[in-house]
């Protein structure tokens, strides 16, 4: 009677080692699942970011060949002018 008893308390007590190492089990493979979410969600982001950049280098380098966007440039950033040309600045601004 005194075995069956501790039979049945020695396999509740295994029971429930098992139980508690199944849910640290599952616990660690949710933490390692949700990093791996927050990873794949910033590579996407940067993934993004990158196509917006090149898209950009493309539309540089598509307009690099184009005379008019040259000579745009040339004369808003660099303040260029073509030869023998006047340029007047408005001193009132």
């Amino acid at each position: 009677m005194k075995n069956n008893r501790l039979l049945k308390i020695g396999a509740a007590i295994l029971c429930i080692i098992i139980i508690i190492l199944f849910a640290l089990a599952v616990g660690k493979r949710l933490k390692i699942k949700r990093t791996q979410e927050e990873e794949i969600s910033s590579l996407k982001q940067s993934i993004t970011q990158i196509e917006e950049q090149n898209s950009k280098i493309q539309e540089t380098i598509d307009n690099g060949e184009d005379e008019s966007y040259i000579e745009r440039v040339a004369r808003d950033n660099y303040n260029y002018v073509k030869p023998e040309e006047r340029v007047y600045y408005d001193s009132d601004n």
